[in-house]
Protein backbone atom coordinates (compact mmCIF):
# COMPACT_ATOMS: atom_id res chain seq x y z
CA UNK A 1 0.00 0.00 0.00
CA UNK A 2 1.38 3.00 -1.07
CA UNK A 3 0.48 6.25 1.61
CA UNK A 4 1.12 9.62 -0.37
CA UNK A 5 1.33 13.27 0.76
CA UNK A 6 -1.47 15.37 1.24
CA UNK A 7 -2.60 19.21 1.54
CA UNK A 8 -4.74 19.65 4.17
CA UNK A 9 -7.05 22.75 4.61
CA UNK A 10 -7.94 23.45 7.89
CA UNK A 11 -11.49 24.10 8.66
CA UNK A 12 -10.68 27.87 10.00
CA UNK A 13 -9.43 28.49 6.34
CA UNK A 14 -12.31 26.30 4.13
CA UNK A 15 -15.14 27.69 6.03
CA UNK A 16 -14.09 31.34 5.21
CA UNK A 17 -16.37 32.86 2.94
CA UNK A 18 -14.41 36.28 2.37
CA UNK A 19 -11.78 34.03 0.54
CA UNK A 20 -11.78 32.77 -3.17
CA UNK A 21 -11.36 28.82 -4.02
CA UNK A 22 -8.25 29.73 -4.96
CA UNK A 23 -6.94 31.41 -2.22
CA UNK A 24 -7.93 28.38 0.37
CA UNK A 25 -5.87 25.98 -2.85
CA UNK A 26 -3.14 28.36 -2.41
CA UNK A 27 -3.06 28.27 1.26
CA UNK A 28 -2.89 24.69 1.57
CA UNK A 29 -0.37 24.22 -0.36
CA UNK A 30 1.86 26.88 1.22
CA UNK A 31 0.61 25.10 4.25
CA UNK A 32 2.33 22.34 3.14
CA UNK A 33 5.63 23.81 2.58
CA UNK A 34 6.05 25.22 5.76
CA UNK A 35 7.96 23.75 8.65
CA UNK A 36 6.58 24.29 12.10
CA UNK A 37 7.90 27.46 11.89
CA UNK A 38 5.04 28.65 9.34
CA UNK A 39 8.17 29.08 7.19
CA UNK A 40 7.56 28.63 3.47
CA UNK A 41 9.74 29.56 -0.28
CA UNK A 42 8.46 27.97 -3.18
CA UNK A 43 8.96 29.92 -6.21
CA UNK A 44 5.71 31.08 -7.65
CA UNK A 45 6.27 29.39 -11.37
CA UNK A 46 6.45 25.97 -8.92
CA UNK A 47 2.99 26.78 -7.02
CA UNK A 48 1.47 28.08 -10.35
CA UNK A 49 2.47 24.87 -11.79
CA UNK A 50 1.39 22.49 -9.01
CA UNK A 51 -1.99 24.55 -9.01
CA UNK A 52 -2.27 24.02 -12.15
CA UNK A 53 -3.02 27.98 -12.60
CA UNK A 54 -1.06 31.39 -13.70
CA UNK A 55 1.80 32.95 -11.73
CA UNK A 56 -0.70 35.73 -12.06
CA UNK A 57 -3.19 34.07 -10.64
CA UNK A 58 -1.14 32.51 -7.79
CA UNK A 59 0.10 36.18 -7.40
CA UNK A 60 -3.35 37.21 -6.67
CA UNK A 61 -4.05 34.55 -4.11
CA UNK A 62 -1.38 35.33 -1.97
CA UNK A 63 -2.11 39.09 -2.11
CA UNK A 64 -5.79 37.92 -0.97
CA UNK A 65 -4.06 35.84 1.42
CA UNK A 66 -1.91 38.49 2.89
CA UNK A 67 -4.96 40.95 2.94
CA UNK A 68 -7.08 38.02 5.35
CA UNK A 69 -3.40 38.37 7.74
CA UNK A 70 -3.17 34.93 6.71
CA UNK A 71 0.12 34.89 4.81
CA UNK A 72 3.25 37.70 5.17
CA UNK A 73 5.57 37.69 2.41
CA UNK A 74 9.15 38.85 2.57
CA UNK A 75 11.13 39.28 -0.56
CA UNK A 76 14.81 37.49 -0.54
CA UNK A 77 16.20 39.43 -3.20
CA UNK A 78 16.90 39.21 -6.93
CA UNK A 79 17.08 35.47 -8.34
CA UNK A 80 15.74 34.09 -5.04
CA UNK A 81 12.19 33.07 -4.25
CA UNK A 82 9.75 35.31 -1.46
CA UNK A 83 9.46 33.64 1.93
CA UNK A 84 5.97 33.14 3.00
CA UNK A 85 5.37 32.87 6.85
CA UNK A 86 2.46 31.64 7.02
CA UNK A 87 -0.08 32.08 10.14
CA UNK A 88 0.84 29.49 12.37
CA UNK A 89 -2.43 28.97 13.73
CA UNK A 90 -3.44 27.31 10.44
CA UNK A 91 -0.02 25.10 10.11
CA UNK A 92 -0.53 21.70 10.42
CA UNK A 93 2.50 19.53 11.26
CA UNK A 94 2.21 16.16 10.06
CA UNK A 95 4.80 13.87 11.21
CA UNK A 96 6.31 11.76 8.15
CA UNK A 97 5.20 8.30 8.19
CA UNK A 98 7.61 5.52 8.94
CA UNK A 99 7.55 2.88 6.56
CA UNK A 100 7.70 0.08 8.92
CA UNK A 101 4.16 1.69 10.66
CA UNK A 102 2.86 1.58 7.29
CA UNK A 103 -0.01 -1.53 6.58
CA UNK A 104 1.19 -3.82 3.78
CA UNK A 105 -0.76 -6.51 2.53
CA UNK A 106 1.87 -9.27 3.95
CA UNK A 107 1.32 -8.05 7.86
CA UNK A 108 -1.74 -9.03 9.63
CA UNK A 109 -4.59 -7.11 10.07
CA UNK A 110 -5.17 -5.44 13.04
CA UNK A 111 -8.88 -6.18 14.19
CA UNK A 112 -11.73 -3.54 14.91
CA UNK A 113 -14.91 -4.37 16.64
CA UNK A 114 -17.25 -3.36 13.60
CA UNK A 115 -15.33 -5.08 10.83
CA UNK A 116 -15.36 -8.78 10.51
CA UNK A 117 -12.09 -10.78 9.93
CA UNK A 118 -14.30 -12.36 7.16
CA UNK A 119 -13.98 -9.18 4.92
CA UNK A 120 -10.82 -9.53 4.29
CA UNK A 121 -9.66 -12.76 3.53
CA UNK A 122 -6.51 -12.28 1.49
CA UNK A 123 -4.96 -9.50 4.00
CA UNK A 124 -2.19 -11.85 4.64
CA UNK A 125 -0.14 -13.12 1.68
CA UNK A 126 -0.68 -17.14 2.33
CA UNK A 127 -3.79 -16.74 1.77
CA UNK A 128 -4.21 -14.85 -1.42
CA UNK A 129 -1.24 -17.53 -2.80
CA UNK A 130 -4.12 -20.17 -1.28
CA UNK A 131 -6.98 -18.14 -3.48
CA UNK A 132 -4.88 -17.67 -6.22
CA UNK A 133 -3.48 -21.37 -6.39
CA UNK A 134 -7.24 -22.36 -6.06
CA UNK A 135 -8.72 -20.51 -8.99
CA UNK A 136 -5.60 -21.51 -11.62
CA UNK A 137 -6.18 -25.56 -10.87
CA UNK A 138 -9.83 -24.99 -10.90
CA UNK A 139 -9.38 -23.01 -14.72
CA UNK A 140 -6.88 -25.47 -15.53
CA UNK A 141 -9.50 -28.53 -14.87
CA UNK A 142 -12.14 -26.80 -16.80
CA UNK A 143 -9.03 -25.98 -19.68
CA UNK A 144 -8.32 -29.94 -20.28
CA UNK A 145 -10.44 -31.41 -23.11
CA UNK A 146 -11.83 -34.77 -22.08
Amino acid sequence: MIIGTFAPIPNKILCRKDLSHGAKLCCARLIQYAGKDGKAFPKLTTLADELGMSVRAVQRFISELEEADLVKTERRGRGYSNLYCVDKSIVIHIPKLDTPKVARLDTPKVSSPDVPEVAYPYRRKENFKKEIEKITHALGDKMRVH
